[in-house]
């Protein structure tokens, strides 16, 4: 009975430890290599500063894939027979762009509700300076 007592505390411990993930920090070396503002938006605890930065700094040593079809022709010229690695560069340059599309969505939404520090406000509290606002 002992045992099996120990082995259900040390399970439920160790599912305890494993819930709680830590924060997850970067370098600027981080965002200059990776696109980890992606993953940063998705997150509802963001750093609006932070998030801002890492995109920023991604595009300082990346090309930005900038709008739909920029460059006039560019992708009905490689449409017609495209290799696998010109299919394969289209593709992830639509990835990114669409990336880049969810960012700037992002930001102009989450814009009004930053706050001094960086962080944005919670939709609860969204919720309850509107209703303020209402009754006014």
């Amino acid at each position: 009975m002992k045992k099996s007592f120990l082995l259900f505390a040390l399970l439920i411990a160790s599912c305890v430890a494993h819930a709680q993930q830590p924060v997850t920090v970067y370098s600027e070396k981080d965002y200059a290599n990776k696109p980890v503002w992606i993953k940063m938006i998705k997150d509802t605890a963001v750093n609006f500063f932070e998030a801002e930065k890492a995109f920023k700094i991604y595009f300082k040593h990346h090309e930005n894939p900038g709008g739909e079809h920029d460059v006039i022709g560019e992708h009905a010229k490689a449409e017609k027979h495209p290799g696998k690695r010109d299919l394969r560069r289209m593709q992830a340059e639509d990835r990114m762009r669409m990336e880049v599309k969810r960012y700037e969505h992002w930001r102009d939404k989450v814009r009004p509700y930053v706050q001094a520090d960086g962080s944005i406000l919670t939709p609860a509290q969204r919720l309850k300076i509107w209703r303020e606002n209402k009754t006014k």
